[in-house]
């Protein structure tokens, strides 16, 4: 599995075959293609170490939700209004995220509140969810954030290899 430090590079270097890949695999069976990404996500979080990593830490803002906060804020001993006003903030979309980047509650050893983190880093990258092909944007700019997500679009190229070059040559103007 590629290290989180050599992420930014090796995304760089497929970003763009990234998003052609994002609009073939819109194409596909979409049953089909959450059965091969949910079997991936299985066997590679096998083997990633997420405490050790910390990535999405340091670039993704999680929302959270009221449950998160009430838990967070409990375990602090500071008022609900003390936390919104201390680590959240709304977005566009209405929902509270944690404002800064890296999080607030990261620290040396990783994360300071690791057993009652919010929900959204619980669930982090998603990719056991189902319907993957709804958040393919997401999955694309995620592979500069999540070892994991990478891993999955390099080897998905592998599973469709054949069929993805084929798709890429019936459309060649628009890979320039």
């Amino acid at each position: 599995m590629i290290r989180y430090e050599d992420l930014k590079e090796a995304s760089k270097k497929v970003e763009k075959e990234n998003w052609i890949f994002r609009s073939f695999l819109k194409e596909q069976d979409s049953e089909k293609l959450d059965g091969i990404v949910h079997k991936l996500h299985d066997e590679l979080f096998k083997h990633m170490d997420c405490v050790s990593c910390c990535n999405c830490c340091r670039k993704v803002s999680p929302a959270l939700n009221q449950e998160d906060i009430d838990r967070i804020s409990k375990h602090l001993k500071i008022s609900e209004e003390e936390f919104k006003s201390r680590y959240l903030e709304v977005d566009e979309g209405g929902d509270l995220l944690i404002k800064q980047k890296p999080c607030s509650f990261l620290c040396k050893e990783g994360c300071s509140i690791y057993d009652i983190r919010p929900d959204d880093c619980k669930h982090f990258p998603y990719t056991d969810k189902p319907e993957f092909w709804t958040r393919l944007i997401n999955m694309v700019e995620l592979c500069s954030v999540c070892p994991v997500v990478f891993e999955i679009f390099e080897r998905l190229k592998d599973i469709y290899g054949e069929e993805f070059e084929k798709y890429k040559s019936q459309y060649p103007d628009n890979w320039i």
